[in-house]
């Protein structure tokens, strides 16, 4: 597996090799081009070919190397000066001056690409003046090509340098557009002012964390051999000994492949062969994307997604799904993969499909499989609810603060 850094240096080598290419085209291909065409070695094929190499690969390395520079000056160098910064400020000052660093990082998204742009056009200039006037002919002077060809490369050179500019004031102002947004909303959010957008996904991260907290009360509950608050389903009759935790709903999903049924078309056709080997074409491409949607259709997958009522009880998961009642009880559970951060609880059976559900409401459902299945100590040592519980005093904004 490729590293970071050894995808950085692969960019720094591929950029020293089109710098070398293009300083080649621009002072030494012309004028072993006028060689070949007027030398004592003079070869008018040999010419032609290396001529057409030349209009070809000059312009393709200006581009390439347009491309990779810039990308060059707005990744590997930006990312370079800002672990640079971060690292002295926590060096000479610590934690408290991170605000600095900040400012520096935004600073460099704006200041670097200015100066790699000034560099550039300065670079470019001072190859167009050594050119025009460093340059008094080659050993055959008489001809024009080197001179014709080392224009074409200066002209190239130019629009080249004019692309890069543009690239790179693009991302500027991308970059100072973001910038500004960004301070306008940090600046809204300290006065407490937050757009609908904002307030409602704040709020919807605080009811989902108040459900993963409530879930691990529950579990903390158990562990104390407390008697968790049970609810009344007057809908849906109980076994015995059953009792309920929650009523609530949460996606649904089933996994599971099917036979699938598919027709093909057959064609008779006469007439010119260009025709029928047209219409026998058109009639196998038809069969075999029927074919192709036929497998992929068949294929195990996740199927029956939907929004699904879910009882949570001492015994079983109950979902009512597509219009019926569904039994998931603990007991036939064989395999259980459980993730509080992505509120989903996956549940495998030794004879039915495999059950997900999804959603802010399964933190419980969650926390009753690990009990069926491991006790009191999968409550205490399952690294998922673990973790869960480690990460809830991580602080969440409330949107009515002023």
């Amino acid at each position: 597996m490729t590293s970071k850094r050894g995808s950085q240096v692969g960019r720094f080598i591929w950029l020293g090799m089109l710098v070398a290419l293009v300083i080649f085209g621009l002072a030494t291909a012309p004028e072993l081009l006028e060689g070949l065409h007027l030398g004592p070695g003079a070869d008018e094929v040999a010419f032609s070919f290396a001529t057409l190499a030349y209009f070809l690969l000059l312009p393709a390395a200006l581009l390439a190397l347009v491309i990779l520079s810039t990308y060059v000056v707005r990744v590997d160098l930006l990312h370079a000066m800002e672990s640079r910064w971060a690292s002295r400020i926590r060096t000479e000052s610590g934690a408290t001056e991170s605000s600095n660093a900040e400012k520096l990082r935004r600073r460099g998204r704006w200041a670097l690409p200015l100066l790699a742009l000034a560099g550039t056009l300065a670079l470019t200039a001072a190859v167009v003046a050594l050119a025009f006037t460093g340059y008094d002919g080659g050993p055959y002077a008489e001809d024009d090509v080197a001179r014709t060809l080392r224009g074409l490369g200066l002209a190239l050179l130019f629009w080249a340098s004019v692309l890069f500019a543009v690239l790179l004031l693009f991302g500027l102002g991308r970059a100072s557009l973001r910038g500004a947004a960004a301070n306008r909303r940090e600046s809204r959010h300290r006065k407490g002012n937050y757009t609908r957008k904002e307030r409602s996904q704040l709020e919807t991260q605080r009811y989902s964390h108040d459900r993963l907290a409530a879930a691990l009360r529950f579990r903390d509950e158990m562990l104390d051999e407390r008697v968790p608050q049970t609810i009344d389903v007057w809908d849906f009759g109980a076994a015995d000994g059953e009792v309920f935790f929650q009523d609530t709903p949460a996606t649904y999903a089933r996994y599971y492949g099917r036979d699938v049924a598919y027709s093909t078309s057959s064609g008779f056709f006469f007439g010119h062969p260009a025709f029928v080997l047209a219409g026998l074409a058109v009639t196998a491409m038809g069969n075999a994307s029927a074919r192709s949607r036929a497998q992929m259709e068949a294929a195990e997958q996740w199927r029956e997604w939907q929004t699904a009522r879910v009882l949570v009880s001492n015994q079983r998961l109950v979902c009512f799904a597509g219009g019926r009642w569904l039994s998931f009880w603990y007991s036939g559970v064989v395999a259980s993969y459980p993730s509080m951060r992505e509120r989903t609880l996956t549940l495998q059976f030794g004879d039915a499909e495999p059950l997900m559900l999804v959603g802010d409401h399964v933190p419980l459902a969650i926390v009753m499989a690990t009990y069926s299945m491991h006790g009191r100590r999968g409550l205490l040592g399952h690294p998922d609810l673990v973790a869960a519980a480690a990460a809830l005093s991580a602080p969440v904004r409330d949107v009515r603060e002023p």
